[in-house]
């Protein structure tokens, strides 16, 4: 066992996740687009252009007499350098930063490119330094990093291959001794203002996944299905509730608290006749009767009184957006069926039959558990969690900021425009806008989306404090409230989670610790996994959805497959060929007829 273990560290560190899922997140050399790089290609400010693959980040500017639209893409990270105050540079290294008390950061750089009317100007802006993000110690863009350190100790002339034999491992050590770190430091944290600051993991519930649980609000239960549906940053949470009378309602939170009886909404969303929402729903004989009383009161219930899929549009624009002019009315429900409604299966009106079919798969889930009288789903169960590392919580970071940028950068150039002045990007754009957004966020622990102490002060009592603290995983759960269930030691934690080291009190189990030999797995491009499944003979537009197998990857319905055991035999020969990555994930539900794929990090 002993050997196993050595020869484990022997490639990676003890702090292996987070380095890379850093190094995921940050433009990379090799060709890939990054995290980094979509973000800025999805920005879109004041247009609603859908977004193209190679058309970069949109800047539209509200000017009378031109069209004018900045667009940018090839984001560009250097090395972590440090300015002094006469304007000179030199490479930073981790120890001058903490000695001087400043921040170990890289510079950004975007091209830039101002279109007027159409008319691309011939120069394009390259590397505007938009600002600067920090960089992880001893991650790949770091000057501690074995691509790296010979250049930064003056000996370049030998290229060191990370961690190969023990000739290099040797000078490593020794390169880092001259550069005055300490060889045995795993790297993994930041260096703020001179402080060392650790991202602490989060563990969150995974999205696009639906989980049934029993409602106990009241006297009487009822059943719930949610769904957090995610894409690109963007969080939309969707309920649909049992009531009582065998009513189906959905909440859609951003709609207000108003429900929605799901087969107005399945209508509106282009099902028109009552069989095409019996083959979407299906289930247990006796469900049935649930789906012809719920179709039953939409037609006959004077509060609706709706058959066609025009008339539970007019109800809903009736309901959303009552006394305004029509086209606004209009605009309010497709944006609400299309932006709102389930994101992550599109957000183009095309969209719109998959996300009636979902609704429907829903729904089945909800009726089965009333009538089965079946558990809910183990919200604490591993399967149902996703830790979000370092990586994942730079990005949320660095979107809400280029964003901020961007807005920031619409005014200005819109400023200057109405002065008559010259337009260019490098006069306009603020870096501090990005740098202050990141810096606070690092320095406070007070991370987008409300939650605080994301970011900590490392704790270097021991060198094993060190480790420990950088391993952290916690729940975001309210701390003050005994959530029995979600502190518990769950089974499924087995071999990824640490059952001794937790703290004692209000945080008991809320606060946990990886286990020694974890390792968190990275993003597999699905757009592969579907290329496969293409090759398999997964038919994804076909004209009837109940006829075959219904295959999702990452929660969405890629498609159908009409022998469902062959192909997950197939998938999973290929997976131990290792044509696939092993740690894509199949499941197979014969009784709903579902095959659910899984590639998210």
């Amino acid at each position: 066992m002993k050997e196993i273990v050595e020869s484990y560290f022997q490639q990676r560190s003890l702090v292996n996740h987070q380095l890379a899922s850093y190094n995921d997140c940050i433009p990379s050399t090799d060709g890939k687009l990054s995290r980094m790089e979509k973000i800025v290609r999805n920005i879109r400010i004041g247009t609603d252009e859908p977004i193209e693959d190679d058309d970069g980040g949109i800047i539209k500017l509200d000017v009378l007499d031109h069209e004018i639209v900045i667009r940018m893409k090839n984001i560009h990270l250097g090395r972590p350098t440090i300015r002094e105050a006469n304007g000179a540079e030199h490479p930073g290294t981790p120890l001058e930063c903490r000695l001087r008390k400043l921040t170990y950061y890289s510079p950004v750089h975007l091209d830039f490119q101002i279109i007027r009317d159409d008319k691309p100007t011939p120069d394009v802006e390259e590397r505007v330094h938009i600002g600067n993000l920090p960089i992880m110690v001893r991650s790949a863009q770091c000057n501690l990093h074995a691509n790296h350190i010979s250049h930064l100790c003056g000996d370049a002339d030998r290229k060191l291959s990370p961690q190969t034999s023990t000739e290099d491992a040797d000078r490593l050590t020794e390169l880092l001794r001259r550069a005055g770190e300490d060889p045995l430091d795993p790297g993994g944290y930041f260096i703020i203002n001179g402080t060392e600051r650790v991202l602490i993991s989060m563990e969150d519930l995974a999205p696009n996944r639906v989980t049934v649980e029993k409602n106990k609000k009241y006297a009487h239960e009822t059943e719930v299905a949610k769904i957090f549906s995610q894409k690109d940053g963007v969080r939309k949470p969707l309920n649909i509730e049992k009531r009582r009378d065998g009513m189906l309602m959905v909440k859609i939170p951003s709609a207000g608290t108003t429900p929605i009886p799901v087969v107005l909404l399945m209508r509106s969303l282009g099902m028109e006749n009552d069989k095409e929402i019996f083959t979407a729903i299906a289930g247990p004989a006796e469900a049935m009767k649930y789906t012809v009383a719920n179709l039953n009161d939409v037609k006959d219930n004077e509060e609706y009184n709706v058959e066609t899929s025009e008339e539970a549009l007019q109800w809903l624009e009736k309901k959303f957006a009552a006394g305004q002019q029509k086209e606004y009315r209009e605009a309010r429900i497709q944006n609400l069926l299309d932006k709102e409604l389930l994101p992550h299966l599109g957000s183009i009106p095309e969209n719109r039959e998959k996300k009636a079919i979902f609704l429907g798969r829903i729904v089945r889930q909800v009726l089965e558990m009333a009538i089965t009288d079946m558990d809910p789903n183990d919200k604490d169960h591993y399967a149902n969690k996703r830790v979000r590392l370092a990586g994942d919580l730079v990005e949320d970071l660095f979107r809400v900021s280029l964003q901020q940028l961007a807005r920031d950068l619409k005014y200005q150039l819109e400023r200057h425009h109405n002065r008559k002045r010259e337009l260019r990007i490098n006069a306009c754009l603020r870096p501090d806008v990005l740098t202050q957004k990141i810096m606070h966020a690092l320095a406070t622990g007070n991370w987008v989306g409300g939650r605080s102490g994301v970011s900590q002060l490392l704790d270097r009592t021991t060198y094993l404090a060190a480790l420990s603290h950088m391993r952290r995983v916690t729940s975001p759960l309210v701390r003050s409230q005994p959530h029995f269930e979600a502190r518990d030691l769950h089974p499924t934690q087995w071999g990824r989670l640490c059952p001794n080291e937790t703290p004692e009190g209000q945080n008991c189990g809320l606060v946990k610790n990886a286990a020694q030999m974890i390792d968190v797995s990275e993003e597999v491009n699905e757009h592969d996994v579907k290329e496969l499944l293409g090759e398999a003979g997964v038919d994804s537009s076909p004209s009837g959805w109940a006829s075959g197998f219904r295959v999702h990857v990452n929660g969405d319905i890629f498609g159908l497959h009409k022998n469902a055991s062959k192909l997950v035999n197939q998938f999973k020969r290929r997976r131990r060929q290792g044509r696939i990555r092993s740690e894509v994930s199949i499941r197979f539900d014969g009784a709903n007829r579902d095959i659910f794929i899984n590639t998210d990090r």
